[in-house]
């Protein structure tokens, strides 16, 4: 009964480990899920504080990152158009070259 007990805490404890190891690295501890926003959450500061240039600013900012993001958007598109382009040309050859045996 003993060696059982003592098998079965050698394979828990490290499980409880790696369980607890994952739990701080997917945002549990002293991650973005727990402490500041992320580049993408929005920013939840009172407008009414700032002064009409920093107001400025931040449209600015914001604008910029809105930009930035559909920019990104196209250009992912526009290289998942390319690569399913040569996939299917690779995909063509490939048919051609077994057609011809």
């Amino acid at each position: 009964m003993k060696t059982v007990r003592k098998a079965v805490l050698c394979a828990l404890v490290p499980l409880m480990c790696a369980v607890g190891t994952a739990h701080a690295q997917g945002g549990g501890i002293g991650h973005n899920g727990s402490y500041g926003p992320w580049w993408d959450t929005p920013v939840t500061m009172s407008m009414d504080k700032l002064t009409p240039q920093q107001r400025d600013q931040v449209i600015q900012i914001k604008s910029k990152m809105m930009q930035t993001a559909m920019e990104h958007e196209q250009a992912m598109e526009k290289s998942d158009n390319d690569f399913m382009q040569s996939m299917m040309e690779m995909q063509k050859q490939l048919l051609e070259l077994f057609r011809g045996h």
